[in-house]
């Protein structure tokens, strides 16, 4: 059989290599790790014990044997394949470019857990598969909640509840075909005023354009490097091999009388690897075609504060109170690679956030980001198949959709568990 050749790259090395994504001007040099730290708030909120989980090593011993799971990419999506792969039984190594976690697209979000996908439930058909996708992720997001209050945990992770708010009588509609949409699927949705919204924030949220609103109880907020770190605590703890500097160059499927149907990684330091089954997570970095544009403020507001958003399609906002700050993200997409506007689409967000939270007027944000993503209207998170013989899956269509649909499809993509061979005893000797 001929070789199936597929070029392959981490999530968080496309980030390394597409730092200068985030530049304010086209003759900035291109920023170090630092510079990137320095852009985005999650890295002012980091305890030692987070910033050691997310270092990774480069000299670790990769198995010279055949083993079960290869894992490319280290992110949510990434680490919670192999954790999963791990728990039903297979030896995993993660491949990450890079020599720590949190440069790829999950270092760089709205720090927001919100369950569902980009699209209203009330899109969808009544029997639509995807529907289960809302109360996976819903699970997902109590689960996470309840790790981050167990005692040393890393993960920082809080249920706020989240208000979409309605600003015109057809986003009205759209929220009440939202809720009845919720409530048929057994999710947990209420209909407000304008005076419940304000009662809500204690009068700080400007809700004069207000029509209505959906109060959104299972919600909430995630520093979103500690929940790498945590995931990456949880894989050290089960043995899973976390290697850093391991830049892919190239994943054939081939077929030998010894190993039968299978991978051969090759890394760029001329490294080879082979494994029964392949997972690829390089999230939606890989491929960008927009730029998505997100910025914080430093704002006093209590860590019940609820999240907010606009109900108006394409442009609508997200809104993430605390740590101190208020983060928003979204408006309009600008083009991916392009830093020309940057500026232009930063100043809108901090308008509209102003319009929002008036006691910001005067101030100016003070972190900037952006991030190229692949995004489009009909983006749906998937599985897709790697190979003709040998199991393997690509994790897709994440987009923006936060953190938790890539936890449900990585748990799912590691799930499958290849059989196991003679060689398990000399593969697991090696990563002892």
């Amino acid at each position: 059989m001929q070789p199936c050749q597929q070029t392959q790259t981490s999530s968080s090395s496309q980030w390394a290599s597409t730092a200068p994504q985030c530049r304010y001007s086209q003759a900035e040099p291109g920023p170090s790790h630092t510079n990137t730290e320095q852009r985005i708030p999650w890295w002012d909120d980091l305890t030692p014990a987070v910033r050691a989980e997310l270092q990774l090593s480069a000299d670790i011993p990769l198995p010279t044997q055949i083993c079960d799971v290869i894992v490319i990419g280290g992110g949510v999506a990434g680490l919670s394949a192999a954790l999963s792969a791990r728990v039903a039984g297979a030896q995993v190594v993660l491949l990450e470019r890079e020599a720590g976690l949190g440069y790829g697209a999950t270092g760089r979000n709205a720090g927001i857990l919100s369950a569902g996908i980009n699209m209203g439930l009330s899109e969808l058909s009544p029997d639509d598969p995807l529907i289960a996708l809302w109360t996976a992720t819903t699970r997902v997001l109590r689960s996470l909640i309840e790790e981050a209050q167990q005692p040393g945990s890393l993960l920082s992770a809080h249920l706020t509840g989240a208000l979409t708010l309605a600003e015109s009588k057809h986003a009205a509609r759209y929220l009440d075909r939202e809720a009845r949409a919720r409530q048929a699927a057994g999710l947990r949705v209420e209909q407000w005023t304008p005076a419940q919204v304000a009662e809500i924030t204690t009068g700080r949220l400007n809700v004069q354009s207000v029509q209505s609103a959906l109060w959104l109880p299972d919600e909430g907020r995630v520093q979103p490097l500690t929940l790498l770190a945590h995931l990456a605590q949880q894989a050290r703890a089960h043995g899973i091999v976390l290697a850093g500097k391991a830049s892919v160059r190239s994943s054939e499927e081939i077929v030998d009388a010894l190993h039968g149907s299978h991978w051969r990684i090759t890394l760029d330091d001329g490294r080879v690897l082979k494994t029964r089954a392949l997972i690829q997570a390089t999230g939606p970095t890989a491929r960008p075609n927009a730029r998505i544009y997100a910025l914080a403020f430093a704002a006093d507001l209590p860590e019940s504060f609820p999240l907010f958003w606009d109900a108006s399609p394409y442009t609508y906002a997200d809104f993430r109170p605390g740590n101190g700050r208020l983060g928003v993200s979204g408006g309009r997409y600008g083009k991916a690679g392009v830093t020309l506007h940057d500026e232009r689409y930063h100043a809108r967000l901090a308008a509209l956030t102003r319009r929002w939270l008036p006691e910001l007027a005067g101030q100016e944000p003070r972190f900037k980001w952006a991030v190229d993503l692949y995004v489009k209207p009909d983006l749906l998170p998937e599985l897709q198949p790697l190979g003709s013989s040998a199991p393997g899956f690509s994790i897709e269509g994440l987009g923006a959709l936060g953190v938790l649909p890539g936890i449900v499809l990585g748990r799912q993509a590691g799930r499958f568990n290849p059989s196991i061979g003679p060689d398990k005893e000399r593969c697991s000797s090696t990563f002892s």
